[in-house]
């Protein structure tokens, strides 16, 4: 799995992320894109560094006693845990996409790259359990996940992007029968449906 973030982390080098700061679905996806897509799933460089880490900014550490936190100062998630969050947002890719007969192909000209720009838990990860005594898994917090895709043609040019960010309030639900992941699971459902209609609409997946 070292290998695996390493690549992650060399590879969201070069995405861009779009709209990054905004709250929702914001997409700029105008431009008819016609047939296959190969789908790519990274996690930025920042992510790849919290599996293992505390983040870089201590700004973005937190404290242990605010309730969104998100535990451990909001890194050490263990890299199970990225595999995780990449596996989820690819499942709920691939059916709604399918759904919207888009067609997904490892030989596909048109590069569909979603990067899952943060995530953040509802209790704490196994990883962080094991390396906190003080922690529960009965601790809980505000999570959610920021998401962003770039669309790229075969030379190279940038056909549209989108992003989503979701993080609920907290009155908008309640935390009793949440998982680990429960509300960045929610944003990639939420995100996946929200970009398979998109695209979609633009004719992906047709020729």
């Amino acid at each position: 799995m070292r290998k695996l973030l390493m690549c992650l982390t060399a590879a969201t080098l070069l995405a861009t992320p779009a709209f990054a700061e905004a709250r929702g679905f914001k997409s700029d996806i105008g431009t008819m894109i016609s047939g296959p897509l190969k789908l790519d799933i990274i996690v930025s460089e920042d992510l790849a560094h919290r599996a293992n880490n505390l983040p870089k900014k201590l700004s973005a550490r937190g404290s242990s006693t605010r309730l969104n936190s998100s535990f451990a100062n909001n890194g050490r998630y263990g890299d199970k845990a990225i595999e995780y969050l990449i596996k989820d947002i690819q499942d709920e890719l691939v059916q709604d996409f399918g759904k919207q007969n888009i067609v997904l192909s490892d030989d596909a000209p048109t590069l569909l790259r979603v990067t899952i720009e943060m995530a953040k838990p509802n209790r704490p990860t196994f990883n962080q359990l094991s390396r906190d005594t003080s922690l529960s898994y009965k601790s809980y917090g505000i999570g959610g996940a920021d998401m962003s895709v770039e669309i790229v043609a075969a030379g190279g040019n940038t056909l549209g992007s989108a992003s989503y960010r979701y993080y609920p309030s907290l009155d908008e639900k309640g935390f009793s029968a949440t998982g680990t992941w429960s509300d960045a699971s929610r944003a990639f459902s939420r995100f996946s449906n929200r970009l398979s209609k998109k695209l979609a609409a633009a004719g992906a997946g047709t020729s």
